[in-house]
């Protein structure tokens, strides 16, 4: 299948899945009438798929944070991002026609996503749109070279939560990164800390 159209296929899956029925029954609101705006703080490792050569790369530790409103509905909103290496390549001496040398290189991405959230059977679903901040880096005879552009992508992820006390939870998440532009994927899982920090 042609890749381009696969991923825009992936792009509206979510939406024709989930989110349709979420805005037919936005006005079911839960028992408790507290709003609340939470903080989620997660970490694990990210395996990086090449889609184009169809095989895992590296594997790379991951940061992540992402906000949350939750507005008393089954819809929640709010925004994300993360620092993912989505390659890495460290060469042994190479030769060449202007001599040997040691080759570096990096590719590093920063997602800003808006990000929409609903809970189904105490399983979290979460699927975020945005652009990522890509960086490329690549080092090679005492020079380095630095390129920095904007990308579209998005991201789905599964989480389960455990509540450590009223708000702060404890969860691990499965979550996959796209990038489309770069025939690009990274996925993997993450251990997440939520703090609920402001109710009302």
């Amino acid at each position: 299948m042609n890749i381009i159209l696969l991923n825009k296929r992936l792009l509206f899956l979510p939406f024709l899945i989930c989110f349709i029925p979420i805005l037919s029954a936005q006005n079911a609101k839960s028992d408790k009438k507290n709003f609340a705006v939470s903080a989620e703080f997660g970490s694990g490792y990210i395996a990086n798929i090449d889609l184009e050569k169809s095989f895992s790369e590296n594997i790379f530790f991951s940061p992540s944070v992402r906000l949350l409103w939750k507005p008393n509905h089954k819809l929640n909103i709010g925004v994300e991002s993360a620092y993912l290496t989505v390659s890495k390549l460290d060469s042994t001496l190479q030769s060449t026609s202007f001599g040997s040398t040691m080759l570096k290189a990096r590719l590093n991405a920063i997602p800003l996503l808006l990000v929409f959230n609903m809970k189904i059977a105490k399983i979290d679903l979460y699927y975020g749109i945005g652009v990522s901040y890509v960086t490329s880096r690549l080092q090679a005879f005492d020079e380095k070279v630095v390129v920095s552009n904007w990308y579209y992508c998005y991201d789905l992820a599964l989480a389960y939560n455990h509540p450590l006390s009223k708000n702060i939870d404890i969860g691990i998440e499965s979550k996959t990164f796209f990038f489309p532009k770069l025939q690009k994927v990274s996925s993997g899982l993450t251990i997440n800390i939520s703090y609920r920090f402001l109710r009302w």
